[in-house]
């Protein structure tokens, strides 16, 4: 899976036309009362004189109640875009630092979504995933995001196809070891996950943030009949603008048998839900484990926690415990 000189010619060229050249990323902390550069420093698990250094600090014993320290972060991200057929895919790769190999997480966006996610959910997760050694790539599906392409052509078959360029490229990279690969999915994105597990056998590892093997409440069958009169049916959503859901997509979503598919994974599988989601019932988390063939798949349920896992309620209580478990799965699992 290793790319050609000549792929990696023009990976570096689309780098360099994004400018996403490598950067570090910091994160920012706030000096409370009673902190001390040291004590903060012991915390991040780093040397006082590294944040010493990022914030210009020349006296450690003058630290002001309310300032906003840089926080220098153990990985690296860059954007790029990865050409796949007739479209490009925007993406975001997050590296530790070192020289690896580390093992690869590819993280699917939901409907609707971006590669973000909903609430910035994927920047949190891949920063977590790195601080734990794990490198991640997350990119825009067809029409999401910086996608130039029209929703419209969006189905199982492109996102797969897409997931699958995804992995091919962190692959390729030198830091990278192609044999400990992960998929991860929220909602929609689960799906996704799941299936390219049945289909791709380098995921040696999936995991569903209340992933969804049964899109029928995405797509009825009123509006699979009005797609198939019109070519598509338009999706409304409260937080975005319409997305018209092609013929392919309703072909494909009733066709398909996604958990007879996964099936043929012999990775585990964590599957997540929220235990109070209305939006994908948290059955699902048991039928996804029922399917696989590996004993070591669990369910976990999140007491109180909606579809979003209440990251718009501005308690994290219920997120935290969602990250702390993802990580904790991929550690173990790749």
């Amino acid at each position: 899976m290793r790319l050609t000189k000549r792929a990696l010619i023009v990976m570096v060229a689309l780098i360099l036309l994004l400018g996403g050249m490598l950067v570090a990323v910091n994160s920012e902390y706030t000096v409370k009362k009673g902190d001390t550069l040291w004590g903060i420093a012991k915390a991040y698990g780093l040397d006082w004189k590294e944040i010493a250094n990022l914030n210009c600090i020349t006296d450690e014993f003058t630290l002001q109640i309310g300032t906003v320290l840089k926080i220098p972060t153990s990985y690296t991200e860059q954007s790029l875009l990865i050409p796949n057929g007739d479209h490009n895919i925007p993406a975001i790769i997050c590296l530790p630092n070192g020289d690896g190999p580390f093992p690869i997480v590819v993280m699917l966006h939901g409907t609707g979504s971006d590669k973000n996610e909903a609430g910035g959910g994927y920047l949190i997760a891949a920063p977590a995933l790195a601080e734990a050694g794990i490198a991640s790539i997350r990119f825009d599906f067809i029409g999401n995001g910086e996608s130039n392409a029209d929703y419209i052509d969006y189905n199982f078959t492109t996102a797969l196809s897409d997931t699958n360029a995804a992995l091919e490229y962190a692959a390729g990279l030198d830091r990278i070891d192609e044999y400990r690969a992960g998929v991860m999915g929220w909602s929609q994105g689960g799906t996704i996950a799941l299936l390219a597990a049945g289909n791709n056998p380098a995921f040696k590892s999936v995991l569903c943030w209340a992933g969804a093997p049964d899109l029928s409440g995405v797509g009825s069958l009123e509006a699979y009949e009005i797609a198939k009169e019109k070519g598509y049916y338009e999706l409304n959503f409260d937080w975005r603008t319409p997305l018209k859901l092609g013929l392919q997509w309703f072909n494909e979503a009733y066709g398909t048998d996604v958990l007879e598919v996964f099936s043929n994974s012999s990775a585990p599988v964590l599957a997540i839900n929220g235990a109070e989601d209305t939006v994908v019932d948290p059955i699902n988390a048991q039928r996804i484990v029922d399917a696989s063939r590996n004993s070591e798949s669990k369910v976990l349920l999140i007491e109180g926690a909606d579809h979003t896992f209440n990251i718009f309620t501005g308690d994290m209580t219920a997120f935290n415990q969602l990250i702390e478990a993802t990580v904790n799965w991929f550690d173990k699992t790749l």
